[in-house]
């Protein structure tokens, strides 16, 4: 089992060999590009050394960054897991999505547990995909639909799966077990490198993209780092290197997972360079909500949400607003940062015109591709960007610089709760209310937020959490 850190080749080395490669590899031209989305779990905007983060050690993403595209102003689907894996896979925001709570699903005689299925007329991204002809598979966390249901990844576009259906069951690195499509593989012992679920993740990934590299792929790696137990094998170098630092063992520990996470998103582009197709992938790197201090972790110990107030489950722009980084050699400008504003929910029209297939009618979703390209003129962009969540209730929107943020939301009209108003470009720590000194500002804000909402049979605003049985 692989625990060791990969020594970095040079950069500009690498580049050279990537150009050289793509122009030996004539058959890759005008084939569809494939496209490699890493999402980590519970990644804060700050934790990244390319997002300001001076404490953990994240060379080659930060690399990644430098080489590719960085925005300011990315957004998760939400502050919590499945809801904004469903915005991404569907290209809705939450106030359209099927799913917008973590709702469990118990195991009974008939069901295995997991989280309520997005249903079988749900079109997503993996499906669109197929349609032009893609491999497609999802190696990580589901959460999505519970296993031989409508909404199992396997009836939901992907033609290979390998992790955690169950999010309860992502709560654990060394689960005993995890799904090989409809198969469960075992692992090795708690505290082993062979049961250590991350290390299986990586070498499945690796193994997707070596055995589908001649035909267009996409390949949805939903890492659980650094996700609830914060465990690492003890005698990982990622964590090994900051046994010397004075920190509580669980920072260790965290910061050890993180900076291993970097290692084998590195690991991942070498190997797209190295088999010659690193010119043709888009590679996106990013996180499902802001940083949790679940697990014992210290909050604010690494300035996990950087400038930015809340962490997730929270409505401010710590528990929504996220890291994204794109690299995509020859294609995306080295060293660019932008301050677009997209969301989760964007990958749906960005993937359907690189595959050349059409966009679903009823979407949210705005491509993101000419952005990547440089074509800056052509960008179409959001008029708002909306954000609700449930158990807690509460909801946000943003418009320009402004941001509406409801911390309690008790029912659909938006004037029966306390909604509080910030100007980001002025105030991005959201520290001051500007609710009372612009009443006309706050009323229009409050009629985006109502008219971002649809009705839903399984999340209303102030109703409970349902019963974890119900099916």
């Amino acid at each position: 089992m692989r625990i060791k850190i990969v020594p970095q080749r040079s950069i500009s080395l690498r580049l050279i060999m990537c150009i050289s490669l793509f122009t030996l590899v004539a058959q890759i031209v005008g084939k569809q590009p494939n496209i490699v989305f890493i999402m980590a779990d519970d990644l804060g905007y700050g934790q990244l050394g390319a997002y300001g983060q001076q404490q953990i050690k994240t060379p080659r993403i930060d690399q990644m960054a430098k080489d590719g595209l960085l925005l300011t102003d990315y957004y998760a689907g939400t502050a919590v897991c499945a809801p904004s894996r469903c915005a991404l896979m569907t290209g809705l925001h939450v106030g359209h999505t099927f799913i917008r709570g973590n709702y469990e699903i118990k195991a009974t005689e008939t069901n295995e547990p997991g989280q309520l299925p997005i249903p079988d007329s749900s079109i997503t991204v993996a499906e669109k995909l197929k349609e032009a002809g893609y491999a497609t598979a999802c190696i990580g966390k589901w959460g999505l639909g519970y296993p031989f249901s409508e909404g199992d990844p396997m009836n939901q576009g992907f033609d290979y799966f390998y992790g955690y259906n169950c999010q309860r069951h992502a709560h654990s690195y060394y689960p005993g077990w995890l799904w090989k499509n409809h198969d469960k593989v075992s692992l090795g012992a708690r505290n082993t490198a062979e049961g250590y679920s991350h290390y299986r993740l990586t070498e499945e990934a690796r193994a997707f993209i070596e055995t589908k590299q001649d035909q267009p792929f996409f390949l949805y790696l939903a890492y659980t780092i650094p996700h609830s137990h914060i465990q690492i094998p003890a005698t990982d170098p990622n964590y090994t290197q900051y046994l010397g630092e004075d920190w509580p063992s669980v920072q260790k520990r965290l910061a050890g997972m993180i900076s291993l996470m970097d290692q084998d998103v590195g690991g991942l582009i070498d190997l797209l360079c190295d088999l010659g197709i690193a010119e043709n992938t888009l590679v996106i790197f990013t996180s499902d909500n802001g940083a949790s201090k679940s697990g014992g972790v210290i909050q604010d110990f690494f300035n996990d949400s950087g400038p930015l107030r809340g962490i997730k489950r929270d409505m401010y722009e710590g528990g929504t607003r996220v890291p994204f980084i794109a690299y995509w050699p020859t294609v995306i400008e080295s060293g660019r940062r932008s301050k677009h504003i997209a969301a989760h929910w964007d990958l749906m029209a960005t993937a359907c015109e690189m595959a050349g297939v059409v966009t679903p009618k009823e979407t949210d979703s705005i491509s993101y591709l000419p952005l990547l390209k440089g074509d800056i003129d052509q960008q179409t962009v959001h008029k708002s960007v909306y954000f609700e969540l449930h158990w807690p209730t509460r909801r946000a929107v943003r418009e320009g610089d402004w941001v509406a943020v409801q911390s309690n939301t008790s029912a659909h009209d938006p004037q029966v709760n306390q909604t509080e108003l910030y100007n980001l470009k002025e105030d991005l720590a959201q520290e001051n209310d500007r609710a009372g000194e612009n009443p006309e500002k706050l009323a229009h804000m409050r009629e985006l937020l109502e008219a971002a909402h649809t009705p839903s049979e399984h999340f209303a605003f102030g109703r409970g959490r349902p019963n974890k049985n119900k099916k």
